[in-house]
């Protein structure tokens, strides 16, 4: 029955639109890197021909080493699969948790639901099955997103001349990291799709819980300094996992954060995907869809 799945997954349009726009930003973060330094370069030399046109040549010899690839920073920021922004969720985490909402409320709309569990009298297993096929999906994407953000760092390092100041065993550990949290958010997604059963519904309070958190983390901070509850909150812990520092990267600079340490972040985030998705499970078995006697 996972086959099944898997395909209904792969031929999703909501799972093709979500992988080409992934792929886009990381190809764009690449590029946008690889080449900074040559379009200062290029806004330094325009300030010749039009004075005062940019502030380009406002930048001293620190900001301009940190805007590049010569440092272990930068280059983690290419290879990170969570696109860590440095102030809360990254777009791949974002999409992950839209592909396990879409997913399943997909499903709802079109009735399929119904057809699968009438294959699959026992409805734990049934869901079971399709986070499952979620996982495998997302753990596929991720090792084509590898690839991909490990490319644009050669390109990167081949076009400035830049030699790999990067760890193996740090690289490493930032991809499975990234990994493991992407599977965690689009199972996530997945429950809070199947609680809220339609597609638009689904977004909508993705969309808000966001945006709440984002708001209440810094409004915390502030208040009661750190540690503080809403450091727990689920979607504001890429930068937590991650454990990169994009600001410090492009700044030049130390900047302090008190955040969770990563592997305590991803307990977190385990734990928030697995209450949620127990929720929603005992719900669905229990009233949308009970086992067949």
């Amino acid at each position: 029955m996972i086959a099944s799945e898997l395909l209904r997954i792969r031929f999703s349009l909501a799972a093709k639109i979500v992988l080409v726009l992934v792929l886009a930003e990381a190809v764009f973060i690449g590029l946008l890197l690889a080449f900074l330094p040559s379009l200062i370069d290029g806004l330094v030399a325009l300030n010749d021909v039009i004075p005062n046109a940019t502030q380009a040549d406002q930048f001293d010899a620190t900001q301009l080493v940190a805007l590049s690839l010569g440092t272990s920073a930068t280059q983690e920021v290419i290879i990170d699969l969570l696109g860590n922004s440095g102030t809360g969720i990254g777009f791949p985490a974002i999409a992950a948790l839209l592909l396990g909402a879409l997913t399943i409320t997909t499903e709802h709309r079109r009735g399929s639901l119904i057809v699968s569990a009438l294959a699959e009298p026992h409805r734990a297993r049934l869901l079971l099955t399709k986070l499952s096929a979620l996982a495998v999906t997302v753990l596929a994407a991720s090792i084509l997103l590898i690839i991909v953000r490990g490319l644009m760092l050669t390109a990167g390092l081949a076009v400035q001349s830049e030699p790999l100041l990067l760890d193996p065993a740090d690289v490493l550990g930032l991809w499975g990291r990234g990994t493991l949290t992407l599977i965690l958010y689009a199972g996530l997604g997945f429950a809070l799709g199947l609680l809220s059963r339609s597609p638009v519904a689904a977004i909508l309070v993705l969309g808000a819980a966001i945006i709440i958190e984002s708001i209440l983390r810094p409004i915390t901070l502030l208040i009661f300094g750190a540690p503080n509850p809403a450091q727990f909150l689920p979607f504001g812990l890429v930068p937590d996992i991650s454990g990169t520092n994009p600001l410090a990267a492009f700044t030049g600079t130390t900047v302090i954060t008190s955040g969770l340490a990563p592997a305590v972040a991803l307990l977190v985030l385990t734990a928030w995907t697995l209450l949620v998705t127990a929720a929603a499970s005992t719900r669905f078995v229990r009233t949308d869809l009970p086992d067949r006697q």
